[in-house]
Parts: C-alpha cells; structure tokens; sequence
C-alpha cells in the first residue's frame, strides 16, 4: 500500500486532467557511483512530465507529506536539490492542513520553483490550471491501478531488472536518444520472462511502450527543429542515428564496435540499432505531428493500465483520440516496432495495436 495515498491520488488525477504524463515513485540514483552496490538517494512521490510550447518537454515533481509535524520550508528545500538531480522546472509541496504554512515560507519556496500547498487547496490550484483533482474514467488516475502495477516485481521477481530502469535509471538519462536505446534493450533483455498470456506481462510491455514515445516525442521533436525540410533520405537518416546515440562522435564509436564484435571490413556499412528502417519510418511519421506524441505516450500508459484492471476503452482514451487524433496511430506503430526490435512474441505487439485500431474505430463510428 503506497504511503500518503490520498495525496498522491489527487497529483495523479490534475496530472491526467491537465495531459500530463504522471510517473509514481520515482527513485534517485547518485550521478555517479562509486559503491558497487546500488544505493538510492531518495525517491518522488509524483513526477509529471508536460509539454513545453517549443514541443520539448517540462517535468513537474509533487511531494506528498500527509503528516502534520513536517517543516513546509524545509521540504522546499529539500524539493528544490530534487528538483536539479531530476531535471524539473517546478515542484509542489502537499501538507497536511494542520501544517503551518505562513506567506513568508510561500514567496520563499515561489523563489525556488516551488509551490506550497495544503491538502484543500489543490483544487482551487487545479481549476486555476484549467484542470481538476475530481474523479474522471482513466486507469492512469485510479491509485489502485498504480498499486497493481507497481506490485507485478514482487509477483514476477525476473522482471525486476526492468521494473526499476522504468521508475529509476529511465528518469535519470537526459538524453532522448539514450532513453530509446535502453528502453529496447532493457526490455529486450528479459523478453523470455514475458508471457503475452499474463495481464502484468502486457502491462510490463505497455510501460516499455508508453516511456518509448516519450522518448521518440522528445527526440522528434528536436529533430523536427533540426530538419524542417530534409533534402534527402540520406540527411534524414544520418541526422536521426546521430542524434539517437548523442552525437556523431559517439555514433562512430558505436559503429567501430560493432564492426569489430561482427568482423566486419572497416568500411562495411553495419546496422547498430534493432529494425533501423521500421524505427526510421516511425520517427518520420511521428515527425508529421510531433506535439501529439507525448498524448501517445500518455495513451499507451492508459491501454496498459486498462490491460492491468480489465478496464476496456476508458473515458481518458476516447478523450485523447478527440484531442490528438494521431495518438492511436502512434502507439500502433511504436508497439509493432518496440515487439520486433526486442524479439518478443507478436501477440505484444498485436494487443496494443488492437486496442489502437479499436479506439479509432469507436472513434469513427461515433462521428459517422
């Protein structure tokens, strides 16, 4: 059962009515380690990622502290060193309402990108976002589901390698080229552990999904601002790989070790990165609609959540299907492309482009 519930809840649901992409219980790794094991710094209640107005992306973070002994200016504080190590430009803190919060330690946190709030004023915050924290028909919003999805490492421990790149090392990469990378091939790496038979396996493989086009919704973006009008296949496909592995320099060293591990001829062209022409049509047709990628995202999580609880065809994917028409197509090919380029059985790829297929006919039909 997740500490401080009914907080956490009421930060997931403004972050769904507002399209933000909501991630529970993110951990913090060190920036660099010098243990060989693994020790955690600290965790986010709720990081929520938004969309910039340049097509780029923002990162929210939400504390929740349900206590009524917690220092407000103290935990802005502590927030504001989080907020640098993850990469967010605004965080909230939610106390208890019997917490003292005077107008001297609010302009004080506002001074460090950061908003302190008790537990009745979040829907007054909402409302004047043009969101709410009232129930809506997402999977993404409902706690319980997050409870379900969280729990599927201890039920299936071989899966636990992935589960914490998704709510850990996922987070702490900077680099949308890097976050596809890994996301491919951490899931990849336990591809004989899933059984598309399973409702938390499918649910597993939907997470995969839903960080995979925040990823490409990121580095499509960027290169859409790069290549406005590419001249050739050529351009575009140099330009992509490029920034996939973070740079030229990098994309040569890459090459360079495959051609030795694959005995190669130095000149011989080598293909680095799984399916690369299915990835390449991919980010081109992302590249027709870049803003309507991170709905994408968001609309896989919801699909995988609804997988999770036997949900169907929630309210929220009927909501982003009128919002962002291009969504379900989107999900439809990352989802075919994510189960070749990791060797998984079809039936992973084939359930979410389904329920793709399935949102925009219900879509049809109740326009026609």
């Amino acid at each position: 059962m997740l500490k401080d519930r009914a907080q956490k809840s009421t930060a997931l649901r403004l972050s769904v009515s507002k399209r933000w992409l909501p991630q529970l219980e993110v951990e913090i790794e060190p920036a660099r380690r010098l243990e060989k094991s693994k020790f955690l710094l600290t965790d986010i209640d709720v990081l929520s990622v938004a969309s910039s107005p340049i097509g780029g992306h923002i990162r929210l973070v939400f504390d929740c502290k349900s206590g009524a002994r917690e220092s407000a200016i103290g935990r802005a504080f502590w927030l504001c060193g989080v907020m640098t190590r993850a990469s967010a430009t605004h965080g909230f803190v939610v106390l208890n309402d019997k917490v003292s919060v005077n107008r001297d330690h609010r302009i004080s946190a506002s001074d460090l990108a950061v908003s302190l709030l008790h537990e009745n004023e979040f829907e007054d915050l909402a409302q004047g976002m043009g969101g709410t924290t009232l129930a809506t028909d997402s999977a993404t919003s409902n706690i319980d589901a997050w409870d379900q999805f969280l729990a599927v490492g201890t039920k299936y421990p071989t899966t636990s390698e992935y589960l914490s790149f998704g709510r850990s090392g996922y987070w702490m990469i900077k680099d949308p080229g890097e976050q596809c990378r890994k996301t491919v091939a951490r899931l990849r790496a336990i591809k004989t552990e899933l059984d598309p038979a399973k409702p938390e396996h499918l649910a597993i493989f939907g997470d995969a999904l839903c960080l995979f086009l925040l990823a490409l919704s990121e580095l499509a973006n960027r290169l859409f601002l790069v290549l406005l009008r590419p001249s050739s296949h050529e351009e575009f496909s140099s330009s992509l790989l490029a920034h996939l592995y973070g740079g030229y320099e990098n994309l040569e060293v890459a090459q360079k070790i495959r051609r030795l591990t694959s005995g190669a001829a130095s000149e011989e062209i080598v293909s680095i990165f799984p399916e690369i022409e299915r990835f390449e049509q991919l980010v081109r047709e992302i590249m027709q609609a870049p803003q309507q990628a991170l709905p994408a995202s968001l609309l896989a999580r919801e699909m995988s959540f609804s997988s999770l609880v036997g949900a169907g065809i929630t309210g929220l994917q009927r909501e982003l299907l009128a919002e962002s028409p291009y969504a379900p197509k989107f999900v439809l090919m990352a989802g075919e492309y994510l189960q070749k380029a990791t060797k998984l059985p079809p039936e992973f790829g084939s359930y979410y482009s389904n329920a793709a297929l399935e949102l925009s006919a219900s879509g049809f039909k109740k326009g026609s």
